[in-house]
């Protein structure tokens, strides 16, 4: 039948747009990261009572191949725990293998966070180089840093809340000298984006 990827609000459940509420809606089925996540904001937009299967970094091959069937025969919906599936996240792969099968694929595009933090920056960016998220492997990721370097355009690297202060001290390390801007929670009530004129000075917030 189809695979439609929805896109699902980074921090403000009110940014959800009408087409992926119909579009979830209209589904027979629907994939998200965390069963606890994706039932959770079903439930808070009313779309409860429909199956749910997964699709995280613990996925393999089988897992993608059992999903593209349940595509073919049903209209099913493709959900991130926040933000759009595909970007940073294992759905990329489910929608080339539903490509290769010639299952029709459409998007309800919505929330972003590298829109959002990008407008909040209040940085005239006209190129940049989108990194994403740097490898937990020591090895891997100190040679992510050092490809890093020899960059012309502003970069953007992504990370989880456990693992940030060990980036901010990287890249302070790596680049002493260079101006960085820190964006976190971005749609939330207590939203905070930090500038600083040397990285090394970005810090975590403690609250």
């Amino acid at each position: 039948m189809s695979l439609t990827v929805v896109s699902t609000p980074i921090g403000n459940d009110l940014d959800i747009t009408h087409h992926a509420l119909s579009a979830i809606a209209a589904a027979d089925l629907v994939i998200g990261e965390e069963r606890k996540v994706t039932t959770r904001f079903l439930k808070s937009h009313q779309l409860t009572g429909r199956p749910i299967e997964l699709l995280n970094e613990h996925s393999d091959s089988e897992d993608l191949i059992f999903l593209a069937k349940q595509c073919e025969s049903k209209n099913v919906v493709l959900i991130s725990d926040c933000g759009t599936p595909g970007f940073c996240d294992p759905g990329a792969e489910l929608v080339d293998l539903c490509h290769k099968k010639n299952i029709p694929v459409a998007v309800a595009p919505g929330a972003s966070s590298l829109m959002a933090f990008l407008t909040l920056s209040g940085l005239r960016l006209d190129q940049f180089y989108f990194r994403g998220f740097i490898p937990a492997n020591n090895e891997k990721r100190s040679r992510s840093w050092k490809d890093l370097k020899p960059s012309l355009v502003p970069f953007i690297i992504m990370d989880t809340p456990y693992r940030l202060q060990k980036t901010l001290e990287e890249a302070a390390t790596h680049f002493p000298n260079s101006y960085g801007v820190l964006g976190y929670r971005l749609t939330f009530e207590d939203q905070k984006l930090y500038a600083e004129k040397q990285m090394k000075y970005c810090r975590t917030p403690k609250d």
